[in-house]
């Protein structure tokens, strides 16, 4: 009688034990309408355990534990609490895989005192203090890694999962583990270790992908950066123009001066100076924006020196949604890109164009340009076959990105298209 309660009792502990710890690993806040729910699920799976048990046995139904209890509790995590089949699943084989610490504590006392009421004693004892440490210590670390992407969960699934295939191969639908077979016994240590090795294999994978991901991030930030000291030096330039044209009355006297005191090649020189100096620091007007135009008359320089055309359609306010470093670099980057493209062209197919304009309050930046050779695009990115090169494109879409635009990098016929809305 007492042997038939605490296996009954046991019984009932490990099954709350499954479904509380599945459902607290996925972050299911345990408040009182959670707790009563999933304890009406387990009430009516302990009752289906009960009547296939007395139906069919307690063997058909060890079998069948999978079918009663299991799948219909990854279901109720994907139907009612809408999570992801993968993830339920990983949940429920992690609690499975949680069972086996009371299993083995109560097969050590079993070996021990031969005693049956002990084995199940102390899995009852062994069962609840585990659930409540796995509560309050675990669950929360585990409910964020579930939040990963599919290529962790396959990470974090590997050794549940292949843990509970071989359980019930070999100790449920089989006898084969207590066999005596070393094959058998041996082969837990190379499933484990199998495993092991796999799961080292796709996690460091996973890491270096990730570190590359932050590597290129930090380098993306340093470009920005970098925009913004250009930004600075842009701005610089914008108040020596604004300084010298406040100075040109001092300028035409120091000129007259010379003049007068017949010399006339040292004015000469002066005023060549000065055209030099003001031709450097010109701001051309390309729109109303006054960043955009400092921008763009930096890169003026550039593009006459390699013989390209710029045509250019922009209409834009003077205030834009995005920082002034951002925009910068986007249109610095971005032209830079295209100039390097054009310039193995002909002089005559040297153009490139730009239009810029707003749209339901977002900005849209196109460049186009034909290219000598057109890039391959892979995962909606240009793809640099010189190392070192591409970081441009990055960087733009890492800005798009960041401030909950996109970028799309295309080809049509023999031009390259960047279109970025922001």
């Amino acid at each position: 009688m007492i042997l038939g309660m605490l296996q009954l009792t046991h019984n009932a502990t490990t099954l709350l034990f499954g479904v509380y710890l599945s459902a607290a690993f996925l972050g299911i806040v345990m408040k009182r309408s959670n707790i009563l729910r999933l304890l009406g699920f387990s009430c009516a799976t302990g009752l289906l355990y009960l009547g296939v048990f007395l139906t069919l046995g307690e063997a058909m139904t060890r079998e069948l534990y999978p079918l009663i209890v299991h799948l219909p509790l990854i279901l109720l995590l994907v139907l009612y609490y809408k999570y992801r089949p993968l993830v339920a699943a990983i949940s429920v084989l992690t609690a499975y895989l949680c069972c086996q610490i009371s299993n083995w504590v109560g097969i050590a006392f079993l070996t021990l005192t031969h005693e049956q009421w002990c084995y199940y004693a102390i899995r009852i004892v062994v069962t609840v203090m585990v659930f409540l440490f796995l509560l309050l210590h675990v669950s929360d670390a585990t409910a964020r890694l579930l939040e990963k992407s599919t290529e962790s969960l396959a990470i974090l699934g590997i050794i549940p999962f292949v843990y509970y295939i071989f359980d019930y191969a070999t100790n449920v639908y089989t006898s084969l583990l207590y066999s005596g077979s070393k094959v058998v016994v041996e082969f837990l240590g190379f499933v484990l270790c199998t495993t092991y090795l796999l799961f080292l294999f796709l996690y460091f994978k996973q890491y270096e992908e990730q570190q590359e991901t932050l590597h290129q991030n930090q380098l993306m930030e340093l470009m920005r950066d970098q925009s913004q000291k250009d930004l600075v030096t842009l701005h610089q330039a914008q108040q020596s123009v604004s300084i010298m044209r406040h100075d040109m009355r001092h300028f035409l006297l120091a000129i007259s001066s010379m003049i007068e005191n017949d010399k006339k090649e040292d004015a000469l020189n002066y005023i060549h100076e000065l055209v030099s100096t003001s031709d450097q620091m010109a701001i051309q007007k390309y729109c109303t924006n006054e960043l955009v135009n400092t921008v763009l008359s930096a890169q003026d320089d550039l593009l006459k020196k390699q013989d390209i055309r710029l045509e250019h359609t922009i209409q834009i306010p003077n205030t834009l949604p995005l920082s002034d470093v951002d925009v910068t670099a986007i249109l610095s980057n971005g032209l830079e890109n295209a100039m390097h493209a054009v310039s193995k062209l002909p002089i005559e197919q040297r153009i490139i164009t730009l239009h810029m304009r707003m749209h339901d309050e977002k900005l849209l930046i196109s460049i186009k340009n034909p290219c000598a050779t057109l890039p391959e695009i892979k995962d909606g990115m240009p793809q640099s076959k010189k190392l070192g090169h591409g970081f441009g494109t990055k960087s733009i879409r890492y800005i798009a990105e960041k401030a909950g635009g996109n970028c799309q990098f295309t080809v049509d016929g023999n031009y390259f298209v960047l279109r970025v809305i922001v």
